[in-house]
């Protein structure tokens, strides 16, 4: 999406069974931003040795 100024935003929307959509909109950098963290994040789940409990 694109608005009057020219700035483009990245619109997101979630829906989950029985409850109304919500529209969630991103400046493309930090859209870019949340992509990256969200893979670091991603790979960071992967390893093993992050979830486990220090005594």
């Amino acid at each position: 999406m694109i608005d009057e100024t020219g700035t483009r935003f990245i619109v997101l929307t979630f829906k989950e069974p029985n409850a109304d959509p919500v529209i969630v909109t991103f400046t493309v950098p930090i859209f870019q931003n949340y992509v990256r963290h969200l893979a670091t994040v991603s790979k960071a789940a992967a390893d093993e040795s992050n979830w486990v409990v220090s005594k």
